[in-house]
Order: C-alpha cells, then structure tokens, then sequence
C-alpha cells in the first residue's frame, strides 16, 4: 500500500476514534466549526496554488507561509477536537504530539532537502523569509503572484476529496450530537 494512502487511512482513524469520543455541544460545535472553515478555506486556496514538482510555490497563501496545507490540518485537528468536547482534546494533544515530534522532522528533512535540489537558491531563500507554519504579516517580496486556479485544485492536487473527508466528519459530529440530545447514546 502506498504511504499517500496509509496517511489517508491514519487521518480516517483518527477522525473515527475522535466522532466515538466525542461529546458535542451546541457551543462546542460553533466553536469548531469556526477553525474548520479558516483550515479547509486555507487548503483550498493553497490547492489552487500548487503545481507540486513543477513549480516553487510562493503565491497564494505560500507567500505568508511556507506548508499553508499543514497549516490548514492543524486547523481541522483543532476545529474537529473542539468540537467533540473535552474527550476529544486528548486526541487533540496525541495528533500534535505526533505532528510536532514525529511526522514533522522527518518531513522536513526529506522534503526541505528534495525542495532544495529541484529549486536551489530559489528555495532557499524562500525558506529563509517564509516559515512553515507562522504567517508572515506581509506576503513574500518575490511571489509568483499567480492567480488561484481551479484545475490545480480540483484536477492535480483533488481537494475534493479532502472536502469529501471533512464533511463527513463533521457530519458524524451532527449525528453524535443528535444521537446524545435525544438520548439515544
């Protein structure tokens, strides 16, 4: 099995294991709601940037930050663990704990140093003003200042199914919601 599709099946699991733990509220899920539209809006824009082992990115939201689609995971984590209450924030702390020390080094040590050989200097100082996860206030100076485009995201780098995956649960959130205000859980 390829690791795209493992990775697709650990963020399936997780978000399985955080609906069964979850213990929505009506407040809960507003709150996360608000941190799941700012992460999958930032992933559709960065979607509609990127043209992968073809171009740098630096226009859209790559010229404020360097990984805006991990940017906006770590936004859906948050938004999804909200949402579920507080059993869900143990899921939360183990995601970014998993994120921070484990997927996230070596990431950066494979992929910086792939960036590097296919764009060179480009890269370099590109890393060197835009950092990965911090936005910056004003956009790179040498963006590409391509504009958003919908085959990009929609045919090379098919964010719908992403979208497909988010709704779902945030769906399976509705439903545990509703299941415990009627009592049937």
């Amino acid at each position: 099995m390829k690791k795209r599709h493992l990775k697709t099946l650990g963020i399936i699991a997780a978000a399985l294991l955080a609906v069964v733990l979850a213990r929505p509220t009506q407040f809960t899920i507003a709150a996360g709601l608000i941190f799941v539209i700012i992460g999958e809006a930032v992933r559709c824009w960065a979607a509609g940037h990127l043209v992968r082992k073809k171009e740098l990115a630096t226009s859209g939201p790559y010229a404020y930050v360097r990984d805006p689609l991990y940017f906006g995971r770590l936004f859906l984590l948050t938004g999804f663990c909200i949402m579920g209450g507080p059993w869900c924030l143990v899921v939360l702390i183990a995601g970014l704990g998993v994120f921070f020390w484990s997927y996230l080094p070596r990431k950066y040590q494979k992929e910086m140093t792939w960036l590097e050989d296919i764009f060179g200097e480009d890269y370099t100082r590109y890393a060197a003003e835009v950092h990965s996860l911090i936005p910056r206030l004003k956009p790179y100076p040498h963006s590409a200042g391509k504009a958003w485009s919908f085959k990009l995201f929609w045919l090379e780098n098919r964010e719908q199914y992403f979208i497909l995956i988010v709704l779902s649960i945030f769906a399976g959130m509705l439903l545990k919601y509703y299941l415990l205000s009627k009592g049937i859980l």
